[in-house]
């Protein structure tokens, strides 16, 4: 329980914060004054915001908290597209630098499970990125990683996370556009949501990561670097 309370701080923090910043200085937080000073800076403005949640990872900064903004600057709907463009960036930017970084490390800790792990990573990489995103108990960024660093091919897992964060993303665009335009229950409607989403993507991460954990490899996968020594083999034979 108290795992699952600590896993839940950055979106307990990301919608406690800009409630507060609502209440102290709404003029502040007024969609259509900040419409108003982004206007002249036209498209670098959501390029910017896209960027910003392409390096989020590296930032350790909750990705709620900025799609709860992306709401409040751009809207719900456009909010919500920028949102999972940048998210899908932020998708690629772990599995460069996991993919590229990780295995070694991957291997060393796994041990004896480095197989079964290598095996559903490999196998079930949109399950895992689905499994990383609906369930915001879970650390996304790290499962993300675990799945690159054993071997995850990029396409399956980031239309996995793709999928997995869609409804939570448009919930939290949503919370972040009614907040900065002072609909009090369209506020409180979609914190609601939020938490019956999470309560979902709880029961479904849970069964979706138990299938896969029972799942037993049938054989043993061969690495990249073996792949492509089998793959020169054949060549010199032929």
């Amino acid at each position: 329980m108290s795992a699952s309370l600590k896993f839940l701080a950055p979106l307990c923090f990301s919608v406690g914060l800009l409630v507060a910043l609502r209440l102290l200085g709404p003029e502040y937080l007024d969609q259509r004054q900040l419409s108003e000073w982004l206007r002249p800076l036209g498209l670098l403005a959501p390029l910017v915001f896209v960027l910003l949640l392409a390096i989020r990872p590296v930032t350790l900064l909750p990705g709620q908290f900025f799609t709860a903004v992306g709401g409040l600057l751009f809207g719900m709907a456009h909010g919500t597209v920028y949102a999972l463009l940048g998210s899908l960036l932020a998708t690629g930017v772990i599995h460069l630098v996991a993919s590229r970084l990780g295995r070694k490390p991957m291997r060393r800790l796994a041990g004896k499970r480095h197989t079964a792990l290598r095996h559903v990573a490999r196998r079930h990489g949109f399950q895992l990125g689905f499994l990383a995103c609906i369930n915001s108990v879970i650390p996304a960024d790290v499962l993300l990683a675990t799945a690159s660093a054993s071997g995850a091919r990029f396409w399956p897992l980031a239309l996995g996370a793709l999928v997995g964060t869609a409804p939570g993303t448009m919930l939290t665009a949503l919370f972040g556009s009614a907040l900065g335009q002072g609909k009090t229950w369209t506020t409180v409607a979609s914190v609601s949501g939020l938490l019956i989403s999470l309560g979902l993507g709880l029961a479904l991460g849970r069964r979706l990561m138990r299938e896969l954990l029972l799942e037993e490899p049938s054989e043993e996968l061969p690495s990249k670097d073996e792949e492509r020594r089998g793959g020169r083999t054949a060549t010199s034979t032929s």
